[in-house]
């Protein structure tokens, strides 16, 4: 695509704003704008309609061998195995500065909405993404994800941590979707990676309606039918999506009977009583940090246990105590534990669910080269410059006398960018107070006259 200047100012002249920072959004807006012309222009012909999935068992035979003469992070990864600048305690306290502050964000827009966040969703998601990172963009992608850790310890971290998370209560999955109009562009040995040690599916799909439902499908079969809509589409000039799935089923350790389910009334944040069921038993630990008090109740597999966290001022606004909770301040609480007393529980039986995008939340949080198309640095997944497009997060939980089950699946879109080849030559910038005309350019005579005062 060719765009003179003086058109691109144009353009510019009819957008901008008075002030600087509106000016710099609408050219943002702006340059998307003209990067989907060009891609537009050159995005190849002959679509494929039928849906069709292509699993991938010889990626090698199908995308391209990477010989851009860099170390990619999941070699050093594998030629470091096993060796950590920090120790196992250590990066799980960095890990929680992510969870914390993930959660703190979410918490921020909840609008007096429930809210439910699988930090690890994002982790296992982002982790398969910064495997073909590399530069500012991937030590953004590893510092944010694990606050203090080198890459190679936080990279280790992620993988290390998804086989230990996994049992017969707590299912994980991942996929990676291919554009099928661009199985050449992606790297071979980075999908051999991901499926190796992510054990991600890798398929191929057309970028349709058809792709989306192969997709939704996908995360529908691994969440335990539980979240059943995650893409409403895909992007229009991608080229692949990694999606991540978890699926929890629990089973109580000690099941509440039918005498345990009474109705009870809830207060909900507005102060509007709610008359629902209640569940009430008798458990052993009881934690309590001076601004919260709470209990533990294990599930069956003896890995797994559902805590509560009920803050001591009843006229706080949950969401705004769980946004300003500290990693200090939540250790301290999961440290205060107490097994020498028993504790009468009453909690609602409840189900909800949740969804929220989260590129915003993710780049003020320090990740925003990944999602920027003209800094991003994915040159170790593959030959064309890519960038985030988005990040979508959905969960659900049900909380029943049975157990729980929960879900949660995040889904990471990959956009090809493109150059804009620009002429130089001279500038009108109308960026404050200007009059304008339509012509009539057999005559000159102005068919519409006006001025633009303010915008």
């Amino acid at each position: 695509m060719h765009m003179t200047m003086t058109a691109y100012w144009k353009i510019w002249c009819l957008t901008s704003t008075s002030g600087e920072k509106e000016r710099k959004k609408e050219m943002k807006k702006l340059v998307a704008v003209l990067l989907m012309t060009s891609m537009l222009l050159t995005v190849p012909a002959g679509c494929s309609k039928t849906g069709k999935v292509l699993d991938v068992n010889n990626v090698a035979g199908i995308t391209e061998k990477r010989d851009n003469g860099k170390e990619a992070i999941f070699q050093l990864a594998k030629a470091q195995s096993g060796k950590s600048s920090m120790t196992q305690e250590e990066l799980d306290k960095a890990y929680s500065e992510f969870i914390f502050e993930l959660m703190k964000r979410c918490a921020k827009e909840s609008d007096g909405e429930n809210v439910l966040v699988s930090a690890d969703s994002v982790l296992f998601a982002l982790e398969m993404v910064a495997a073909g990172a590399d530069g500012e963009t991937l030590d953004q992608l590893m510092n944010t994800l694990v606050p203090g850790a080198d890459n190679v310890t936080a990279f280790h971290y992620a993988v290390d941590r998804m086989n230990s998370l996994q049992n017969d209560s707590l299912k994980i999955a991942n996929s990676v979707w291919i554009n099928q109009e661009k199985t050449d562009h992606v790297y071979d040995d980075y999908l051999q990676y991901v499926q190796r040690h992510f054990d991600a599916r890798v398929g191929v799909v057309p970028f349709d309606d058809s792709g989306v439902d192969t997709i939704n499908n996908w995360v529908s079969e691994h969440t335990e039918k539980r979240i059943k809509t995650l893409l409403k589409r895909l992007p229009e000039y991608g080229l692949m999506v990694l999606v991540n799935a978890i699926a929890f089923d629990g089973k109580w350790k000690v099941d509440y009977t039918d005498m345990q389910v009474h109705p009870n009334v809830f207060t909900n944040g507005e102060g509007e009583p709610q008359t629902v069921d209640f569940l009430c038993g008798s458990e052993r630990v009881y934690l309590d940090n001076g601004n919260a008090t709470g209990f533990l109740k294990e599930y069956d597999d003896g890995k797994y246990a559902f805590m509560t966290i009920l803050p001591n001022d009843e006229s706080i606004d949950i969401n705004e105590f769980i946004a300003d909770m500290t990693p200090a301040e939540y250790w301290a609480f999961w440290e205060s534990q107490d097994d020498s007393l028993e504790v009468l529980t009453f909690m609602p039986q409840f189900k909800s669910e949740y969804e929220i995008q989260l590129p915003d939340i993710l780049q003020d949080m320090g990740i925003t080269d990944a999602f920027d198309a003209g800094k991003a640095d994915f040159s170790n997944l593959c030959k064309t410059p890519v960038f985030i497009s988005e990040v979508i997060h959905k969960t659900y939980i049900d909380v029943n006398k049975d157990g729980t089950q929960a879900a949660a699946a995040t889904a990471v879109s990959m956009r090809e960018a493109a150059s804009l080849s620009i002429t130089t030559e001279r500038i009108v910038s109308c960026d404050r107070p200007f009059a304008y005309a339509i012509v009539d350019l057999d005559t000159g005579l102005p068919v519409f006259l006006g001025t633009v005062e303010k915008v």
